[in-house]
């Protein structure tokens, strides 16, 4: 059964990137990835965030963007040169997912050891 929290952090995802191309209820869950489900990346994916800590008063000072984000577009020097270096190679990046949200809006600030993981177990769990 869908919490209070999980309720208010669909709408608000919701209302913020509108309906899908051919109509309908953007369909969501607590597993659903902001960049790989959703398409919300690079500043889309920044300011999002933003909106999202201050609508719900989470602390999101230190929120680790490019863990979770990548750029719009991929540079594409950069891309080549990695192909080549380890340099070059930016850190894997972890899935934000809804859920991840949902949890921070239950601790009320923005901890990456502590959501993750957890966040991770309420998705299997729902």
């Amino acid at each position: 059964m869908p919490t209070d929290t999980w309720k208010k952090l669909a709408a608000f995802t919701r209302e913020e990137l509108g309906r899908p191309l051919f109509g309908g209820e953007l369909k969501i869950a607590p597993s659903s990835r902001l960049e790989e489900d959703l398409y919300v990346t690079g500043i889309d994916a920044i300011e999002f965030i933003d909106k999202w800590a201050e609508t719900f008063g989470v602390q999101a000072g230190d929120f680790p963007c490019g863990r979770y984000f990548g750029p719009e577009e991929q540079d594409r020097v950069t891309t080549f040169l990695a192909m080549f270096s380890e340099r070059y190679r930016k850190p894997p990046r972890v899935s934000l997912t809804l859920g991840m949200l949902e949890e921070a809006m239950r601790l009320g600030r923005w901890d990456s050891n502590a959501i993750e993981p957890a966040a991770t177990l309420t998705a299997h769990t729902k």
